[in-house]
């Protein structure tokens, strides 16, 4: 009997999926389909709307589920999910919202934001630049990662939107040779690369931590950091563009405390910097934060 309520249970939220929903979002009443609001998995708008929560959550006088927010901000939202749940590789890919009001787009950043829905309506991607593609798996929200039989190195990128990425955390498997850290899009970023190639740190246009050799490299030149281990588990953060790194939350190296022995070039301290990673095994990517701008001046890549 537990094994058939267990079943049932799971067969009416499957088929809540489908379910028509009648909102009332901020005094303005619309309908949207269940799967479009839980479409970005481990949000909070996906887990509050799967069906399991519907007796507890706020509706009017009229029984429509009620949604605090601006209709003009929660709806372009939604409109972008209905978008990319039509999406198809021939049509030219779905773009992020945009308001011609700044007060009014950082607002849409905050709901965004809260309601865990940011990798969803802001997409990060990673992309292979340098080494065979039939070698590596590329794993995409909410799993974002790679695993590669070569040594490799990829590029985290945004798709779609023009908010730039500044900082990011990456999350070691088993890993030979990581090289974590930041390449300038306009130079370094070409089309894909096959056959031998250096790695972040060690190409023109690029620098990194160093994993193996435990330091930092810029362009070739290497500084070593004393006492800096990593290995299997071993969370690296990069902070605001290269500024500080830390590993399992531990501060390693500082753009200011490295100023005399690491300094880098202001070209490589601007805007058009973007994550990558180069080694042979398997990762993943997590923390990934957007900078609020989203002017294309001050945008790593245009979007595509």
């Amino acid at each position: 009997m537990a094994a058939f309520d267990k079943e049932s249970g799971h067969m009416s939220i499957q088929q809540a999926h489908g379910d028509v929903l009648h909102l009332n979002v901020g005094g303005t009443l619309t309908t949207v389909l269940r799967r479009t609001l839980i479409s970005v998995e481990g949000s909070m708008l996906a887990s509050r709307f799967s069906g399991r929560w519907d007796d507890s959550l706020e509706k009017d006088r009229d029984g429509h589920f009620f949604i605090d927010q601006p209709i003009e901000l929660f709806l372009p939202m939604v409109n972008y999910l209905r978008a990319k749940a039509s999406e198809t590789p021939l049509a030219p890919p779905v773009t992020s919202p945009e308001f011609e009001s700044e007060t009014q787009r950082r607002n849409f950043v905050r709901m965004v934001e809260y309601f865990g829905m940011t990798p969803g309506i802001f997409p990060t991607q990673i992309e292979m630049c340098r080494g065979e593609p039939e070698t590596a798996e590329i794993s995409g929200h909410p799993n974002l990662g790679v695993a590669t039989r070569e040594w490799t190195t990829f590029t985290l990128g945004t798709r779609g939107h023009n908010r730039p990425i500044k900082s990011f955390s990456v999350i070691l498997g088993n890993v030979e040779r990581a090289q974590i850290g930041w390449v300038r899009s306009g130079h370094f970023v070409r089309l894909l690369r096959s056959g031998d190639h250096k790695g972040v740190g060690e190409e023109k246009y690029s620098f990194g931590l160093d994993c193996c050799r435990g330091g930092l490299l810029y362009e070739g030149a290497f500084t070593k950091l004393e006492g800096l281990l990593t290995g299997n588990g071993s969370v690296i953060k990069c902070e605001n563009k290269g500024e500080r790194w830390l590993v399992n939350g531990h501060v390693v190296a500082s753009s200011i405390a490295l100023d005399e022995t690491f300094h880098l070039p202001p070209d490589l301290q601007q805007h058009n910097l973007i994550p990558a990673f180069s080694g042979k095994g398997d990762w993943k990517i997590c923390e990934v934060e957007l900078d609020l701008s989203d002017k294309s001046s001050k945008s790593h890549a245009p979007p595509r």
